[in-house]
């Protein structure tokens, strides 16, 4: 039987082929990069685009996610913020962009396993009567359809700080 006879064909048939679906995929990345670059956000988003399939929040005008308009917690600012950058790091293909103790807000960017499609997850943290109000919201740049892996994150978070031994410090 020779090499062409093969059910891969000849070696060099699969290296141009191999040669060719690496190619593929890294032009992809750099398309996702070129397309969606990281850009700053001026200010905490008030809502999701209107019937938005890539976005999820808990905080005023919730969407999707558990419709919850905050989580609160009684801790300290300073603690919440911390514990909120120990979740991010914890988190795979995340990166912190902005954060602001004295603001209480943190921006950072998650990215899908294959394609590296970035998602962007805000924070902010504000004093209530003491306790700690935490909002945050997760959307995708691109497309319009997430497979809901923003609201997953959402509710996953706000599991996550529930679960959370808090040292019962008043918010200031």
């Amino acid at each position: 039987m020779s090499e062409e006879d093969k059910w891969y064909g000849s070696p060099r048939r699969l290296q141009v082929f191999a040669l060719g679906i690496t190619t593929l995929y890294i032009a992809t990345i750099f398309l996702v990069w070129v397309a969606a670059p990281t850009l700053e956000f001026e200010a905490y988003p008030t809502q999701c685009p209107d019937d938005s399939q890539n976005c999820s929040r808990i905080a005023p005008n919730p969407y999707r996610a558990s419709g919850e308009q905050g989580i609160v917690v009684n801790a300290s600012k300073a603690e919440v913020m911390s514990e909120i950058i120990a979740w991010i790091d914890s988190q795979p293909r995340t990166e912190v962009v902005t954060e602001s103790q004295d603001a209480g807000y943190i921006h950072s960017v998650f990215r899908s396993f294959a394609v590296r499609f970035p998602d962007d997850m805000l924070f902010h943290v504000e004093c209530d009567n003491g306790s700690a109000v935490i909002w945050t919201h997760s959307e995708a740049r691109l497309g319009v359809y997430d497979l809901m892996v923003n609201d997953d994150r959402v509710i996953s978070f706000a599991e996550h700080i529930e679960n959370q031994q808090w040292s019962s410090a008043s918010c200031e």
